[in-house]
């Protein structure tokens, strides 16, 4: 009886420890799975951020108005693009089924697939146009797997990730969402899945997970030390009961001395921490990483009140607003700063109800990570736009934007003092009711007879501005002002010398006997005329470098802007509205370069700067800059030199610039399929360069004004072709400075043909040359 009631002890104790074994087992299992579903929802997370990200970069692209074709891959995160009805009407099987599997899955609402071969689908169907199938490698939108683990993507196939070791799990494993693989008794591997949202798979992640470890021998070890000491009481007691001595015994150990079990937490090697927050009991639980973006020491079990003590004070109400939010089931995001940098560095919170939680009391988990450099990016998004608003702001004449629908989006005080409109303007009034608005304010408008969608305004206090609309690719609407009064009144002072002019010319020449009158009033109205002259070539230089000081910043602050420097801009619009006034700028740069050029060459102030060169190589050097543009309109381009040519003294730049004007007149003039010829050739004492195209010819009659500033012939402006006039100017004036000539021979509907001579240098060196 006494033999049995000592076994059955013992094996009492046996049971007991054995069962204790297994709870703290089953425990480090459960916290372990927990661990691989919270890692497996962190990856799915930047799954799903990498998806959006694609997406947002394919709406960039298409409504920059490329092509689904003409969109860069690499720049979208993707291995191909291509559209749904481009993969329903291919030859390829392959591209068809892929077709079929994309309509399924825009009938489901779903957006990513697991392929057959292990590739990633995306459908998206973008604003305009319709649906695009993207694919791409999982590799390249999960994190890398770390060692000894495997990303496992689960769904009609499975693909997975990392070490090679790791076998995928039972697919039972994977309907379940966590489980563990037996590859032997003691191998094992552990595994946690959850779904990926809008899509038709879900993600897992997997590590090897054996029963035997270091830690847990140890564990075992104390165990069995546990269960010695009261089988040794036990048959201490038995001896004494039957009379045996078994002599002395040794004590043995009678406390479990080991640690708790750690286990890797889902954001090992990262930047992104794992929280737990119960607030009606005033506690919660940070990571590690958690606790070192909170300017904590270590991680671990804290109040909520001190988690909240290690947020930015102006930021602490946003906090507990959110996390009443998520008390009704909602997840939330919230981003602050933290007190330990006064709201220099920022973190963004992520988290929701925890469903696991019990019903007595209310948990909240999730991840927190490092958002300052976003915040930052967003910072100096907002300044570069403030700095662009300013510049326009203070701009000296009037600017407004409208959006597609024609309401008023921005416009600068100018706009707003020169035409009156102090209690009409506001964002979101239509074009039609300030132009109405405008009216009242102005005393004359006409039509510019130069510039198409341009208006010159009379105002009541005198003043006439110039007023050019252009439309943006966007279909918005830009407005823009430029103050020309000076011009005006020196066009209505000259208007009225030339009429003083004729009226004594003629009141003169009715009397035979005044031609000493006629000859002294003659020239009196001449100097006058001269003086005005004078008085606008002057007015246009000071102008001209009062504006490059305005569209200078213009130019810098929109060319900023194209290039995101500082980042992105956010909506598209404000790339297609930046780049649209940087082009507007750049015309309007070269345009006042021009006139600088002839204002200086009428003042007798351009200099040149001659030396012995060979003649072919600026000529060479303009034809190969203006090439792309002839090949871009279709035009055949080609340069014809004789071999050998003596020297000429002449300003290289001045040479090229010649050249260039020619060539772009001609490209202008000459239609598709037309060509250009470009020839040096000599002529005498002289050289000549002459341009040669196809183009629409000049009448006779028009000839003869063509080189002077600012002329241009009728028949050419009424097929729409921009220019000031001032190329050919500029050409024979800096022909005329280099001691040579130029000249103009025409035929309409066969060509132009213009040329300019310059001397040959008095060193008649030679060099041979062979031009392609």
């Amino acid at each position: 009886m006494v033999k049995t009631i000592l076994a059955l002890t013992l094996f009492a104790v046996a049971v007991s420890f054995g069962l204790i074994a297994w709870n703290s087992q089953h425990s480090s299992d459960l916290d372990e799975l927990k661990i691989l579903q919270r890692d497996a929802m962190i990856s799915g997370q930047q799954l799903n951020a990498s998806a959006d990200k694609t997406i947002d970069r394919l709406e960039q692209s298409l409504k920059s108005g490329r092509s689904l074709s003409r969109v860069d891959t690499g720049f979208a995160g993707v291995e191909s693009l291509m559209s749904l009805d481009a993969a329903k009407g291919s030859k390829d099987t392959r591209n068809v089924e892929i077709a079929a599997q994309a309509e399924a899955m825009l009938q489901l609402d779903q957006r990513l697939h697991l392929m057959e071969d292990g590739r990633l689908m995306l459908v998206h169907v973008p604003a305009n146009g319709p649906p695009i199938i993207a694919t791409v490698s999982p590799e390249k939108w999960l994190p890398p797997a770390v060692a000894n683990e495997r990303l496992i993507l689960y769904g009609a196939t499975a693909t997975s990730l990392g070490d090679k070791s790791v076998l995928p799990p039972d697919p039972s494993v994977l309907t379940k969402g966590q489980g563990f693989r037996y590859d032997g008794v003691l191998d094992r591997s552990a595994t946690g899945c959850v779904a990926i949202g809008r899509a038709d798979f879900s993600h897992c992640v997997s590590r090897p997970s054996p029963l035997l470890t270091t830690e847990n021998g140890i564990q075992l070890a104390l165990y069995l030390l546990l269960l010695a000491a009261p089988t040794l009481a036990v048959m201490g007691l038995y001896s004494t009961w039957s009379g045996k001595n078994t002599g002395p015994t040794t004590p043995l150990p009678t406390r479990q001395s080991a640690d708790d079990s750690t286990h890797r937490t889902a954001v090992e090697n990262s930047y992104v921490g794992v929280w737990t927050l119960k607030p009606s009991q005033d506690a919660a639980w940070l990571s590690e990483e958690a606790a070192g973006l909170l300017g904590l020491q270590t991680g671990g079990t804290i109040s909520a009140t001190q988690m909240l003590e290690h947020i930015y004070a102006p930021h602490r109400q946003t906090l507990k607003d959110a996390v009443d939010r998520s008390r009704s089931g909602r997840p939330f995001s919230v981003s602050f700063g933290t007190a330990a940098t006064r709201g220099e560095s920022w973190i963004e919170l992520r988290g929701s109800l925890d469903i696991a939680s019990g019903a007595q009391t209310t948990s909240l988990s999730g991840v927190v990570f490092d958002v300052t450099e976003s915040v930052r990016q967003r910072e100096r998004r907002r300044n570069a736009e403030a700095m662009l608003r300013s510049a326009i702001e203070k701009f000296p004449c009037p600017f407004a934007l409208w959006d597609e629908k024609k309401r008023l989006t921005f416009w600068n005080q100018s706009f707003e003092m020169v035409f009156g409109l102090d209690d009409i303007l506001r964002a979101g009034v239509a074009h039609e009711t300030v132009m109405i608005a405008r009216s009242g304010n102005v005393v004359s408008e006409r039509a510019s007879e130069e510039e198409s969608g341009t208006t010159v305004l009379g105002l009541r206090t005198g003043e006439w501005f110039k007023i050019v609309e252009r439309s943006t690719p966007a279909g918005g609407l830009i407005t823009f002002g430029l103050d020309v009064t000076q011009d005006v009144k020196s066009e209505e002072m000259l208007t009225q010398q030339k009429k003083k002019l004729r009226n004594a010319i003629q009141e003169l020449g009715r009397s035979e006997g005044h031609n000493a009158e006629l000859a002294r009033k003659y020239n009196e109205e001449k100097a006058k005329a001269e003086r005005s002259a004078d008085s606008k070539s002057a007015f246009l230089a000071n102008m001209s470098h009062e504006l490059r000081t305005p569209l200078n910043a213009i130019n810098g602050f929109s060319e900023i802007l194209v290039n995101e420097m500082y980042g992105p801009l956010g909506d598209k619009r404000y790339s297609e509205y930046a780049r649209d006034i940087l082009t507007s700028g750049q015309h309007l740069l070269d345009m006042i370069n021009d006139i600088l050029d002839i204002a200086k060459i009428e003042a007798g102030k351009m200099t040149i700067d001659p030396k012995p060169i060979d003649l072919v190589d600026p000529v060479d050097a303009a034809v190969r800059m203006i090439r792309r543009k002839a090949e871009d309109k279709g035009i055949q381009l080609s340069l014809q030199a004789d071999d050998t040519l003596p020297e000429v003294d002449a300003d290289h730049r001045a040479v090229r610039q010649m050249v260039l004007n020619l060539l772009s007149n001609a490209i202008k003039f000459t239609d598709a399929g037309g060509r250009i010829i470009v020839a040096v050739q000599r002529k005498n004492d002289f050289l000549r360069v002459a341009v040669r195209d196809s183009g629409v010819g000049i009448p006779k009659e028009h000839l003869p004004r063509l080189a002077q500033p600012f002329e241009q012939v009728q028949e050419t402006r009424e097929r729409n072709y921009d220019g000031t006039g001032l190329g050919l100017a500029l050409t024979k004036s800096f022909a005329e400075m280099h001691g040579g000539r130029f000249s103009i021979a025409s035929e309409v509907g066969k060509g132009t043909m213009v040329s300019f001579f310059l001397p040959i240098s008095t060193d008649l060196s030679r060099s041979d040359r062979n031009v392609a």
